[in-house]
């Protein structure tokens, strides 16, 4: 792999041909832990070595945004391997004999079942290397960095997804095989979800005469009217057993917003620099009439928000969700030098790639 170096400078002509911007001008100054220098080509890789080189002690805590885009001769040598894999894989896919055959049958026709074995190979070859161009990663490479100071009201929430769930029919059965349940009684019985498992039991039997209609019947109304009057005359409804299913954990989305009011033509130069590079970066690029390619990966990291044990949650690879810009909110003012905005609002919105889970958590996300 190539090396990358992230590192806050000032302008897009920096030393190491990369896009750099910040905002104010001294942020960054008293820290050295800004500069890294490892080699990846994938965002993950880059965020986990990026959180244990940060800077834990800085004078004006500040956060950092580094940039991996697509990179686009590789993406291109990538396409013309898959289509020549998907070629390869369908020219051979299609000789399922060659897939089941087992070996020679007799020494007679050794030599040309060998021939077939060869040509089996060949195909699960090519089969994997197929799903392998299909699967891998696409290489990416470091583009630049914008560091601002540290917004207020920075909100990192995990949120989980469940599903308010019952298992009636796995506390029946339970109950029956511990000997402290009757399984057949009317309220059991006449239970919606037990008709529903009963109606579609019936339904699944092909041979037997009305089945779909004694079906539907029993998950219907006239099963539901059951279980009403059961209840009415008894007291008695089946225990709900209530739980709650795990579905998912969600992809988070983070907002950040700053107030830039530049104190010289340099900052605001900086401050039209960083929020063409955000938009930039947000934007899919169009490579052809039929064909873009996706957005920049983000890595953001906190500096100067103290030891990871009692510093800032951090954040994993993210893509940009939006970018808003609000020129002069307040009044309108222009620099007379440049005709620059007196203050620019900016806000931008990143959304995680894929969900975190207890490990990432350990390590600091």
């Amino acid at each position: 792999m190539s090396h990358v170096q992230g590192h806050v400078g000032f302008n897009h002509n920096s030393l190491d041909g990369k896009e750099h911007w910040k905002y104010p001008e001294t942020v960054g100054n008293d820290t050295m832990m800004d500069d890294i220098n490892f080699n990846s080509h994938t965002a993950s890789e880059y965020a986990t070595t990026r959180l244990s080189s940060q800077s834990r002690m800085t004078g004006e805590p500040f956060i950092l945004f580094e940039f991996m885009k697509i990179d686009e001769s590789a993406s291109f040598e990538k396409h013309k391997a898959q289509g020549k894999a998907l070629t390869d894989f369908s020219g051979f896919a299609i000789n399922t004999d060659l897939l089941s055959y087992g070996g020679p049958r007799n020494e007679a026709v050794n030599k040309n079942n060998q021939a077939i074995l060869d040509k089996r190979d060949k195909t699960l070859g090519n089969i994997k290397a197929f799903v392998k161009n299909l699967t891998g990663q696409a290489k990416r490479d470091y583009t630049g960095s914008i560091a601002l100071y540290m917004p207020t009201d920075i909100q990192i929430n995990d949120t989980m997804g469940y599903n308010e769930d019952t298992r009636k029919i796995g506390a029946l059965l339970e109950g029956w095989v511990n000997n402290d349940t009757e399984l057949v009684n009317l309220t059991t019985m006449t239970d919606p979800a037990v008709l529903a498992l009963a109606g579609a039991a019936l339904g699944a039997v092909p041979f037997l005469p009305g089945s779909a209609l004694v079906s539907s019947v029993l998950g219907g109304s006239v099963g539901a009217m059951a279980a009403t009057e059961v209840q009415k005359t008894t007291g008695k409804i089946m225990n709900p057993n209530e739980l709650l299913r795990y579905q998912n954990t969600a992809l988070r989305s983070f907002s950040f917003a700053w107030t830039i009011l530049p104190d010289s033509a340099k900052e605001s130069e900086s401050a039209a620099g960083l929020i063409k590079f955000f938009r930039k970066s947000a934007h899919a690029n169009r490579t052809s009439s039929t064909l873009v390619t996706v957005p920049d990966h983000v890595i953001t990291s906190f500096h100067g928000g103290g030891e990871r044990e009692v510093g800032m949650i951090q954040l994993p690879p993210c893509y940009i969700e939006s970018v808003n810009v609000t020129y002069n909110p307040n009044n309108s003012s222009f620099f007379k030098q440049n005709n620059a905005p007196v203050e620019i609002g900016l806000a931008v919105t990143l959304k995680e790639i894929v969900p975190i889970y207890a490990d990432d958590v350990e390590r600091g996300y």
